[in-house]
């Protein structure tokens, strides 16, 4: 029995070393660099819109998971990309996305990459690298070139984290509007997220779910490990390149919720503190613990009072009625 012990303690101790090795060995940040390829006119725009909707024709969980596009049938003023989070679908914006429409406003909201997919398993988002993220990115502004003569950004969650690098990477944006950005974990210090994030990337995939959580056609149940760990990659690769230098857009609007126990609040005001080191515009509201508000605080299907926070945000892009 001893013997037996005494190996059990001694696989058990390989194994924590094994895992703190590969959470204390850094996975490389590497900078995201757009590569824009912006349409040239509002014909173009709806065309690389239309090719997106039929790729997704048949292999989607629903209609409600289809990427949207709300168009006044010309070039308008300004138009409103709205970029959803992980798990979710562009449903999420869609009351939200309707009240900007119905100012005169055309309105994109794109399906992020593996998300929505028939098989309704969040399991497909073990995929989502950073480098996908980063053409996501650059999807959403090349194709919104032709939809307005200004173009405005505004995401949730890790939708945030691509609202960043936007307005870390892309010139042709006016404004960024960023709501509970995914940059780390709540809770943890700087050194431990990277320590997550490190485990979460270079473990297999694990897909955690909560018999709470309800089910509903447009949403994955649970979270994907590895694809928090490669969102957060990504997050920090936007740090990363904040450090170094200005973001390119010059009106950024940082959004987050004292009440949020998903995201890191910290990590998200220390990346506004790297832009207005380096000068960049940046307004912050946080809204108060006391409200109550769950993470995706804009999402109808997870807040109530989500029609409680849209005349909040619409003040701060400046759309009050």
């Amino acid at each position: 029995m001893k013997k037996v012990l005494k190996i059990i303690g001694i696989v058990l101790l390989a194994l924590l070393v094994i895992i703190l090795l590969l959470g204390i060995i850094p996975v490389p940040i590497k900078e995201q660099a757009a590569s824009p390829n912006p349409v040239t006119s509002y014909d173009e725009a709806i065309q690389r819109f239309e090719a997106i909707r039929a790729d997704e024709e048949g292999i989607l969980m629903s209609e409600k998971t289809e990427s949207v596009l709300m168009t006044h049938g010309e070039k308008t003023d300004k138009v409103y990309v709205l970029v959803h989070g992980l798990t979710n679908s562009p449903w999420q914006w869609i009351p939200f996305g309707e009240m900007l429409y119905d100012m005169g406003y055309n309105v994109l909201i794109l399906r992020m990459p593996g998300h929505g997919l028939a098989s309704g398993s969040v399991g497909e988002l073990a995929a989502m690298t950073p480098e996908i993220l980063r053409e996501f990115g650059d999807e959403n502004v090349d194709i919104a070139t032709g939809l307005g003569d200004e173009i405005h950004v505004v995401g949730l969650s890790v939708g945030a984290t691509v609202s960043d690098w936007i307005a870390q990477n892309r010139p042709d944006v006016t404004r960024v509007m960023s709501i509970a950005a995914m940059h780390g974990l709540d809770g943890l210090p700087h050194f431990l997220n990277i320590f997550a994030m490190n485990l979460a990337i270079r473990l297999p995939n694990f897909n955690p779910t909560s018999p709470s959580e309800p089910q509903r056609d447009y949403v994955y149940r649970g979270q994907s490990t590895r694809g928090v760990g490669n969102a957060m990659l990504f997050g920090q690769s936007v740090s990363k390149q904040a450090t170094d230098e200005p973001p390119v857009v010059n009106d950024i609007i940082v959004v987050t919720n004292a009440n949020d126990t998903t995201i890191s609040n910290k990590e998200i005001k220390a990346l506004a503190d790297k832009w207005e080191a380096q000068g960049g515009n940046v307004t912050r509201y946080e809204f108060p613990a006391e409200l109550g508000y769950p993470h995706p605080l804009t999402d109808i299907g997870s807040n109530p009072d989500a029609f409680d926070v849209y005349p909040v945000l619409l003040d701060l892009l400046g759309e009050s009625e």
